[in-house]
């Protein structure tokens, strides 16, 4: 692993296909793990789509469980541009995409945010004006585009192309386009015949090739026709195909009409067409377009070609050279709200307001669940410890066969106070098997109360180990090692298994990782805590205000100590 030991993770149970629900209560699991002997494997290959840091999952209050980003749905609350902080509401991002449409653009060369400057120079801002990239400085002018006013940039770009060419609206490509077909219609009535394709290949030739944005325009309008005609008078008729609705819509309703039977039974329309023209949105492969493309790049070199991330960022896929780049607008941003995918309860859910980063609800599990880390027990003279004279635990040369001692911390984030089981197997999975022992499993965790609280109780003094000599700490089996106001540590013996020994499929060689010491252990809590009113259900006179419940967690984690020396 790449992770800095020690580390721990947590195990979101979602991972398992044989859970039919995913809100099991911390009895269920623990009655689970007792009747199967199941021990979570780290080392399983489905083990890495359920491992997950604390800071990392959410809580659910209604299932009391925690959720990795698997378990959760993600609904969209507002669209809004990261530079103009504008928000742009949902229809415009359907109908225009999802990108600013105003005057926010970033550089095609090195996607840095691009600025409206004006090329008068007596210093008022007049026409013209252009885009600027203060990074790398390129600029509109490169590609021979100017813009008589300095906001409503887009609207602008999209109607001036490369060169300061006109780019024609929808409309003008529509007229133009009805334009051109009663011309091939004078001259021929089969768009299909030789002197119909001779025709269509001499129009192009005069008029240049169709850009992309004419291809396009020219072949949802074929489309958008061929559906039309193709819509059937009687669209819940079992016979006809309709192309503008859902077909289980039409064969349900086709259940209930009378319609549809043998005595009215019409003939089958025919089947849509493809496109034949360029009229109609063919594109015909031109070699002579690949030709010429390789002679430019044989006299001015690989510099004036894309990268293949300038490419893949322009809108026209038929892009290759640094002049035909265009300014990219700038993509927009989201806030979202997480729900829980068993409950639908919202687990976070951001403010409306664009500028602000709070949150109205984030149910983090961090705030839920108990936090575990674990670190080295030197054992060395008080003296030593207190001066830290010693040296630092190497946590990446664990002595195999070498018994070790080690902290397990647990830190309760609740305001109740809670008692902890843990439970870990014997030996740890793998093929590099060590030997764990937890002293006290046992033990109980102070509440999360004012840190005042902790100062001023009489019951948290210091637990003495050993005397004021220079002897080692004294580690009893079934005694906690140290307590705070709402920690607890314990400790934990292990021995480091031999990575030289041969395992039952006869292999020698460990692979990655294989002697990286992770230990799973099963925790579950048990605490009282005040019962909810939306729990007890509104109007029962049977629930009190201070009436206590009973709730149970339980989870699996891993915890990183070390790499194994060999």
């Amino acid at each position: 692993m790449a992770q800095t030991f020690p580390y721990t993770y947590y195990a979101c149970d979602c991972y398992d296909s044989n859970n039919t629900s995913s809100t099991k209560r911390a009895s269920q699991l623990l009655q689970e793990a007792e009747e199967d002997e199941r021990t979570f494997d780290p080392r399983s290959p489905r083990a890495n789509y359920s491992l997950y840091p604390l800071e990392h999952l959410l809580y659910c209050e209604d299932c009391q469980q925690i959720r990795c980003p698997r378990c959760i749905i993600e609904e969209t609350l507002n669209w809004y541009c990261p530079s103009c902080l504008f928000e742009v509401p949902s229809s415009v991002v359907k109908s225009d995409g999802n990108r600013c449409t105003r005057s926010c653009f970033s550089c095609p060369l090195c996607t840095s945010p691009m600025q409206t400057f004006s090329l008068d120079m007596t210093g008022e801002s007049a026409p013209p004006f252009i885009l600027e990239c203060q990074y790398c400085r390129w600029s509109t002018l490169e590609i021979g585009i100017e813009f008589e006013k300095g906001q409503g940039i887009a609207a602008q770009l999209a109607r001036i192309g490369n060169g300061g060419k006109h780019i024609p609206t929808n409309k003008e490509r529509d007229k133009e386009r009805e334009r051109r077909k009663e011309i091939e219609g004078r001259k021929s009535r089969d768009l299909l015949s030789p002197s119909t394709e001779s025709t269509n290949t001499d129009a192009d030739r005069a008029d240049g090739p169709p850009s992309h944005d004419d291809l396009f325009s020219n072949l949802t309008a074929f489309y958008k026709s061929q559906v039309d005609a193709q819509t059937p008078s009687n669209p819940f008729s079992s016979h006809d195909i309709n192309f503008s609705s859902p077909s289980a819509y039409s064969r349900i309703m086709n259940l209930y009409s009378t319609t549809g039977s043998k005595k009215n039974k019409r003939n089958k329309p025919s089947a849509m067409r493809e496109v034949a023209s360029s009229l109609e949105g063919l594109t015909i492969h031109d070699p002579a377009n690949d030709a010429a493309a390789i002679e430019r790049i044989k006299k001015e070199g690989w510099g004036v070609t894309l990268s293949p991330a300038q490419k893949h960022a322009q809108i026209n896929p038929n892009v290759r050279f640094v002049d035909e780049l265009r300014p990219l607008a700038t993509l927009l941003c989201t806030k979202r709200s997480k729900r829980c995918r068993s409950c639908r309860q919202i687990l976070t859910k951001p403010e409306s307001k664009i500028t602000s980063t709070r949150y109205k609800i984030k149910l983090l599990a961090l705030n839920h669940i108990p936090r575990l880390s674990i670190r080295a027990l030197n054992a060395m003279p008080p003296a030593a410890v207190a001066s830290r004279t010693a040296d630092a635990f190497d946590y990446n040369a664990l002595k195999p066969g070498m018994p070790s001692h080690f902290l397990l911390h647990i830190s309760n984030p609740l305001f109740d106070p809670i008692k902890v089981t843990l439970a870990t197997p014997s030996t740890t999975p793998g093929r590099v098997q060590s030997r764990v022992t937890i002293l006290c499993p046992q033990f109980d965790v102070g509440a999360n109360t004012d840190i005042w609280d902790d100062a001023l109780s009489s019951s948290l003094s210091p637990i003495k180990r050993g005397s004021i000599t220079d002897q080692a700490p004294q580690i009893e089996a079934g005694k906690i090692w140290d307590r705070g106001r709402n920690w607890t540590s314990v400790a934990v013996e292990i021995v480091p298994g031999f990575t030289n020994a041969v395992s039952s499929d006869g292999r020698d060689e460990l692979e990655e990782d294989e002697d990286v010491l992770e230990i799973p252990i099963f925790v579950r809590i048990e605490y009282e805590t005040d019962a909810g009113a939306d729990e007890r259900g509104l109007g029962d006179s049977r629930g009190s205000k201070g009436e206590k419940e009973r709730r149970e967690e339980a989870f699996w984690t891993v915890v990183g100590v070390g790499r194994i020396k060999g």
